[in-house]
């Protein structure tokens, strides 16, 4: 299981929304291969899966929001979606 990067400090910081993505990357694209396309459409649009909600406890448990994590799994979903429509 790989590790989460904890936020830099416990407040605001410049690009923290950024800082999140990155650490939740890694363990988001590792659980996508297990969705289908229309899981990774829903979570583009903020209805996340269990299993990607499971993300977000474990986001919690590393220092981040729960709302930090679940803006930067949707967003990873919709790079996502994007990386596939230019395939």
């Amino acid at each position: 299981m790989l590790k989460l990067n904890k936020p830099r400090s416990a407040g605001p910081y410049p690009d923290r929304d950024i800082a999140c993505q990155e650490a939740l990357e890694p363990v988001f694209l590792e659980l996508a291969t297990e969705l289908t396309p229309e899981d990774v459409a829903e979570t583009a649009g903020g209805k996340l899966p269990p299993v990607l909600l499971g993300l977000t406890r474990r986001a919690e448990a590393a220092g981040w929001t729960q709302e930090e994590a679940e803006v930067a799994i949707s967003e990873l979903a919709q790079n996502l979606l994007d990386d596939m429509a230019s395939m």
